[in-house]
């Protein structure tokens, strides 16, 4: 068993929750870890690059000089790819980078994610983050560093969308906040540590002990 420590919103010690690891899975699959990140970070990309081949860059529609008898390599434009100015070749396109894991190895990899956060004593929880009634980033910064996350990585775990956390969290560098419901393992590898909402972590340890 490990156990998991409770703060409240001034960051001091309320309780403890223990949680057995191999409730959650048998081990840390870390191969599987793996993959997951790579797929969650192959789906961050972008992929708007793009460069302009001989075809889309303007001008050079006349040739440059005849075909024979210049003692010069033939031309047909100034805007192929050897011409300063010209198009690129072989340039890259914009595609899509992203690519999904079977629903089973997703699941899987967000329930071992969630161990290798324990057994690396790297998850804690908190009471009364639900029941912010305003923004107050003020008031989750000095948690975090009152419990020692201080300008750490830091994801944030509510039970449902709390539109407040959000508000009070997005002006804190290296803090994300995810509902547990959408959480994913590439989520919970982003950052070193792991903090639910005590509702949130309530729901969870519900949901393995069933």
């Amino acid at each position: 068993m490990v156990a998991v420590t409770v703060y409240d919103l001034q960051g001091k010690k309320v309780r403890e929750v223990e949680i057995d690891p191999k409730s959650i899975d048998k081990a840390v699959r870390r191969p599987l870890l793996k993959e997951a990140l790579i797929a969650f970070n192959a789906s961050q990309r972008q992929g708007t690059h793009k460069t302009k081949t001989r075809s889309e860059v303007a001008g050079g529609s006349q040739k440059p000089w005849r075909q024979k008898g210049t003692g010069r390599a033939r031309q047909g434009t100034t805007r192929a790819p050897q011409w300063v100015g010209g198009g690129r070749a072989h340039g890259p396109r914009p595609r899509d980078y992203s690519y999904s894991l079977p629903k089973k190895q997703r699941a899987l990899a967000r329930r071992s994610s969630i161990r290798y956060r324990l057994e690396q004593n790297q998850l804690v929880a908190v009471e009364g983050l639900e029941s912010l009634d305003k923004p107050q980033t003020k008031t989750i910064a000095k948690l975090l560093k009152e419990i020692g996350l201080g300008g750490r990585g830091v994801l944030i775990v509510s039970e449902g969308h709390n539109a407040n956390l959000h508000l009070s969290t997005r002006n804190i560098q290296k803090a994300d906040v995810s509902e547990r419901r959408s959480l994913n393992a590439g989520h919970v590898l982003r950052r070193p540590h792991l903090l639910f909402a005590a509702d949130a972590l309530d729901k969870l340890v519900e949901e393995l002990s069933a």
